[in-house]
């Protein structure tokens, strides 16, 4: 976008999360796993969508074997170990509490499949585009997540991830459940993720764009 100030033409230039190349894995991911582990990744607050998580894994059919990792802090953690309990998911969620990235990248890699549960909290808040989802992408970790605010820059539903609507805990059960039941559909989504994170949010990608914009040439 150009404007002209004072004589002179401004110029604006969207430029997307410039993503480190060297934390993209070509870790091979054993998707056979006889316990297929979730994980989640945020502060427990109300614009994280926990309590609709924790609702969406008790309708998870019982014939399929699963446990589910949690990272992160916040001041919802006593509600949420309640909500556990209550909904009988104890032997099978992991609170792991605040971690450092290099060890945030051993949980994603060692996992099987990613989500997350936004939505709009009552005072306005929101997530814009959630830095772990690209971390989880990042790793080939196959993503389902909410359709809110930026998310759907990541996730084209069905090619890159999974997307269902925000406070529906049927449809994001329903959306976990198949790609629990479905090893090669994970690998397929983990992997296209991957490639759309790598192509639009690396950094050499963004500086070519910069670099156009300007019509320099590069290389």
């Amino acid at each position: 976008m150009r404007r002209l100030f004072r004589g002179f033409f401004i110029v604006w230039i969207a430029l997307r999360y410039g993503l480190d190349q060297l934390v993209l894995t070509s870790f091979q991911k054993p998707w056979l796993t006889v316990i297929a582990r979730i994980v989640s990744v945020g502060r427990l607050v109300e614009k994280k969508g926990t309590d609709v998580l924790l609702e969406a894994l008790a309708r998870i059919p019982a014939d399929l074997n699963w446990r589910f990792d949690h990272v992160g802090g916040g001041p919802l953690r006593a509600q949420m170990a309640a909500q556990v309990e209550r909904l009988g998911l104890g032997a099978r969620v992991h609170w792991h509490g605040a971690m450092a990235q290099q060890e945030l990248l051993k949980v994603l890699r060692a996992s099987d499949l990613f989500t997350l549960a936004s939505r709009i909290a009552s005072d306005g808040d929101r997530d814009g585009l959630p830095n772990v989802l690209m971390e989880a992408q990042s790793q080939a970790l196959p993503c389902v997540a909410t359709d809110v605010s930026a998310i759907h820059e990541l996730i084209t539903d069905g090619q890159t991830g999974v997307l269902v609507p925000p406070e529906d805990p049927q449809a994001l059960a329903t959306a976990l459940t198949r790609l629990l039941r479905s090893p090669p559909e994970r690998r397929a989504l983990g992997r296209a993720g991957q490639l759309h994170l790598a192509r639009h949010f690396g950094a050499q990608g963004n500086l070519l764009r910069l670099a156009a914009k300007f019509g320099l040439q590069v290389g």
